[in-house]
């Protein structure tokens, strides 16, 4: 009998879908917390998690992040799931800092590595050079936490085994290849 094993990731809000797009997408902590316990039960292995502010834009707010982890883990003792942070959750960024203190606050079991700039969705840029791939690569590994590496085109994967070749990134390398949105890798068969 095979031993193969299925990872189920779940994305209950993701990176930019508001009530009005689908009005069961979760956006209050609250919310996100219940909605990632559910998919827990249902099988759920690792949950990617992103936050919004009051009026549902994509927020990078510790705060938020604290406050869904305290109920997640506070209502669910017996919840395992993984917790992945973003570290990209917002179009804008008021300043670098943001894209990781959470992390560093709440070590948590995974968060994202986006491993390359890109234009994004037709609307601007999503901009992660070299010093701040180095510097998050680092923040990482001195919080035990592992990088999700996200890749949105084949460069992305280049890049990734660059990182791992410098010592910026350990192996085994985990990725997420994100398929599908403008700008990146078609979501076919192929790819």
């Amino acid at each position: 009998m095979s031993q193969d094993k299925t990872i189920i990731t779940v994305a209950t809000t993701g990176a930019w879908p508001k009530k009005e797009n689908n009005p069961n997408v979760p956006m209050a902590p609250a919310e996100i917390a219940e909605d990632i316990y559910a998919c827990w039960k249902a099988g759920a292995a690792i949950a990617h998690m992103h936050m919004r502010d009051d009026e549902g834009n994509g927020a990078m707010d510790k705060d938020k992040f604290r406050e869904t982890v305290e109920l997640l883990r506070g209502n669910h003792p017996d919840c395992d799931i993984i917790l992945n942070m973003t570290t990209s959750g917002a179009a804008s960024f008021p300043n670098e800092e943001c894209r990781y203190e959470h992390i560093v606050e709440l070590r948590p079991e995974m968060a994202s590595y986006d491993c390359g700039s890109m234009n994004w969705m037709h609307t601007g840029l999503f901009l992660n050079p070299p010093a701040f791939l180095e510097k998050l690569g680092k923040i990482m590994e001195d919080n035990h936490i592992k990088p999700e590496i996200e890749a949105f085109d084949p460069g992305m994967i280049a890049n990734a085994q660059y990182y791992l070749k410098k010592g910026v990134l350990k192996a085994p390398l985990h990725f997420q290849f994100c398929m599908g949105c403008a700008n990146g890798i078609p979501g076919t068969m192929k790819n």
